[in-house]
């Protein structure tokens, strides 16, 4: 019995009282099946134990399932359920200032950190908008319209393909210029990423290109992009 024993004062909730009541069950059933042990197993006493712990579960399940369908409004919290009597009735219904208040501030603390996530979302499409794009002619054609497409996406009206059709390319490199601040190049490598690119190298200052970025850039690269990906539902 100790293993299912209930703390009364930390049932502060009405949705809680599920979880009392599914403990009591495994409580109820228990001492039944234990005394059911101990007594002859020819007894009525035996019979009539096991048969009601038997009979207990689908009493309580269906005590569980009407608590969350016809009194699922009941097993809300104060401030949620004081709303809909609110507005079944149109009564004004008085709540606790202290739990408005909470409700307020956690609201206000959601809408602050989605507008920091959108700032710093815009933010990135910014500073990588602002770069200018080489395309290789030799990419794949359904690579080519994925990096086109999403460069179109940020904004990017000017493309310069470079290449020679005769110079196959043995793997996706995209190479990004050696100035550009450690962000940038890591939004740059993350986009690439996204577009299928395995591996990334640096455009040196004395080479005589004007691009800050090269997809399907030539020679060897200096390492692999191994960004994780978020995993989608």
């Amino acid at each position: 019995m100790e293993k299912y024993k209930l703390s009364p004062e930390k049932i502060t909730k009405p949705i809680q009282l599920l979880g009392a009541w599914l403990v009591g069950l495994l409580a109820v059933d228990s001492a039944f099946l234990t005394a059911v042990t101990k007594m002859d197993s020819s007894s009525w006493q035996s019979g009539a134990l096991t048969v009601a712990a038997i009979i207990n579960v689908p009493l309580f399940i269906g005590a569980l399932f009407l608590l969350q369908t016809k009194f699922r409004p009941e097993l809300q919290e104060d401030s949620y359920y004081s709303t809909y009597l609110n507005n079944r009735t149109n009564e004004v219904i008085k709540v606790p200032k202290s739990d408005l208040q909470l409700d307020q501030l956690l609201l206000r603390i959601n809408k602050i950190e989605n507008k920091l996530k959108s700032k710093k979302g815009n933010e990135g499409t910014s500073k990588l908008s602002k770069l200018s794009y080489g395309v290789n002619v030799n990419l794949k054609e359904s690579i080519n319209e994925k990096v086109e497409s999403k460069l179109h996406e940020l904004g990017i009206e000017i493309i310069r393909e470079f290449g020679v059709e005769s110079n196959k390319l043995d793997e996706l490199v995209v190479a990004v210029a050696e100035h550009l601040p450690s962000e940038v190049v890591n939004r740059v490598l993350i986009m690439a990423k996204e577009l299928g690119f395995q591996s990334y190298s640096y455009i040196e200052p004395f080479e005589d290109i004007d691009e800050d970025v090269l997809f399907g850039a030539y020679g060897n690269p200096v390492g692999k992009i191994t960004i994780r990906m978020p995993k989608t539902a």
